[in-house]
């Protein structure tokens, strides 16, 4: 499904059917824009959007903007308040699923698993957690042949010295890692990082694609309409 951003789409082919995408960077770089915008899009091909809201980011107020009124009626908002309701939701979404849904989204995919993720054990279940939603995730997008997007977040991925101490910071934006680790790495057929450069100007670069060259950027514009 295209996103209606010209340079994206050329970069991407848009948002593919039959497989989950991730979109990640640092906060306010865009991630829900695309979201809400992909849920625009599925509207105008007359068609309904879940969206899974984790951070509280869904605003019905900028979907309104960006796509009118009747785009508002045609998405189906679940907030959920922890890991195990996330889990919860997305396993729930399969029987939700008909002809008349056209886009999925999680966003974001890892900000509960983040705050619970206390301990090694903790992690390991919650990332067993993770690979249940990512494949019924797969299965709803192959299914139902439809576009899944997932948001993720980052950290800074440390180079220590002899010393063990981080000389990495603030030299190379080549360290900024996304969560999730080999799980959403292995589902996620299509990533993207989504970085600042100024106010309303992200870069988008196309980290993997099963088709299209990868390690190439773009640059696009946060607007009230959306990315453009």
């Amino acid at each position: 499904m295209k996103t209606g951003c010209a340079l994206f789409d050329e970069m991407t082919d848009g948002i593919p059917e039959k497989m989950v995408s991730q979109v990640y960077g640092e906060y306010a770089t865009g991630k829900t824009t695309l979201c809400l915008q992909m849920c625009v899009r599925a509207s105008r091909d007359k068609k309904k959007s879940f969206f899974i809201d984790t951070e509280g980011g869904f605003s019905p107020e900028r979907l309104v903007q960006m796509g009118g009124e009747a785009s508002l009626k045609d998405v189906m908002v679940f907030e959920v308040r922890d890991f195990s309701e996330q889990t919860e939701r997305v396993i729930g979404l399969e029987g939700m699923m008909s002809g008349k849904v056209g886009f999925v989204c999680v966003d974001s995919v890892v900000s509960l698993y983040r705050l619970e993720a206390s301990d090694y054990d903790t992690r390991l279940n919650l990332s067993r957690e993770m690979g249940r939603q990512v494949l019924v995730l797969s299965r709803i997008a192959r299914t139902n042949n439809i576009p899944v997007l997932v948001t993720n977040q980052v950290y800074e991925k440390m180079t220590l010295d002899s010393n063990h101490r981080d000389i990495s910071k603030g030299i190379s934006r080549e360290g900024v890692m996304p969560l999730g680790g080999d799980v959403l790495k292995y589902w996620c057929k299509m990533i993207v990082r989504l970085e600042k450069v100024e106010r309303a100007v992200r870069r988008a670069t196309l980290v993997r694609h099963p088709y299209k060259e990868e390690e190439v950027s773009c640059l696009v514009s946060i607007t009230h309409k959306g990315i453009l």
